[in-house]
This record gives C-alpha cells, sequence and structure tokens, in this order.
C-alpha cells in the first residue's frame, strides 16, 4: 500500500517539481507517535541550494493539487513535511552518492557491521558503481557495498 500511495504521490507532484525547477531528493510515507507524516524533501539541482521562497511556492501548489484531487492517494489523516535535505542530508538512493561525488562532498557513513574495528567511517567519494561506493578515508581508499551501509549523509564541517 505503502508503494502505491508513493507512486501516486509522485504523480502528482512531479509536474509541480518540473514546472518549478525543483529536484526530488526523497519521498517518504512514515508513521510515527500516532501520526501518518508525508515527508517530501526538495532541493534544486545542480548543487544550488533551495530557497525558503522556492519551498514555500512548491507547498502551496502541493496543498492545491491535494485539495483539489478526487483520489487522495493517502485517505487518511496525515500531516504534510516539506522541507530542504539540509546540509547533512541523506544519502539513500544510488544517485546520491553520484550527486555527493560530482560535487566533491565529503560523507559519513554508519556500517551495520564494524570493519577494522569500526563502524563510522568518513571521507571523500572517489567511485559509485551500482554494487557500491569506493571513499578515501584516513585509513586510505574503501569500498562499501550498499546493503553494508546503514546510514549514509554529508559530513558537514564547521
Amino acid at each position: 500500500m505503502a508503494g502505491q500511495a508513493k507512486n501516486a504521490l509522485l504523480t502528482l507532484i512531479q509536474p509541480i517539481l518540473d514546472n518549478q525547477g525543483l529536484l526530488l531528493w526523497q519521498l517518504s510515507i512514515k508513521n510515527g507517535g500516532g501520526q501518518k507524516t508525508v515527508e517530501v524533501l526538495v532541493d534544486r539541482p545542480e548543487h544550488v541550494a533551495v530557497t525558503m521562497d522556492d519551498l514555500t511556492l512548491f507547498t502551496q501548489a502541493v496543498n492545491e493539487v491535494l485539495d483539489d484531487v478526487d483520489n487522495d492517494p493517502i485517505p487518511e489523516a496525515y500531516l504534510l513535511d516539506i522541507s530542504s535535505p539540509g546540509l547533512d542530508r541523506p544519502l539513500v538512493e544510488q544517485w546520491h552518492f553520484q550527486w555527493a561525488l560530482e560535487g566533491q562532498e565529503p560523507i559519513v557513513l554508519a556500517l551495520f557491521s564494524p570493519r577494522l574495528g569500526q563502524k563510522k567511517w568518513a571521507g571523500k567519494l572517489t567511485e559509485v558503481t551500482d554494487q557500491g561506493i569506493t571513499i578515501e578515508s584516513d585509513q586510505g581508499l574503501q569500498q562499501f557495498n550498499y546493503d553494508e551501509i546503514a546510514k549514509a549523509a554529508l559530513d558537514v564541517q564547521f
């Protein structure tokens, strides 16, 4: 059901994304604390930051579409949460890693099982393939398969 709802939502919002020149970073439907939340993370392509005005215009357009649709993809009550993926954005899809590689962004990984005695790794991406990624870390080049990675995000340092 969640997959069908996500696909139906994507069908509704994709024209808005295209029209406004936005990039869908992530779309998820979550249940927690007795509340269903539809989380939509949007950005601008080519490493250009999304603005509050962008988010406001997108939110208004999505609300209008969802208010006018005859068959709501999520019939029960839910909270619509539209935001930027943030500086420490999650890296979930293969194209997220490719995006980080193209922008020469440092990343941080949490592994399901330790490697060389550690579960947390940080470094610069050097390669993204269908099977996994390679990072340049303090311990040299390290290759990780996607199924080893519990969580990945940009490594924001101030």
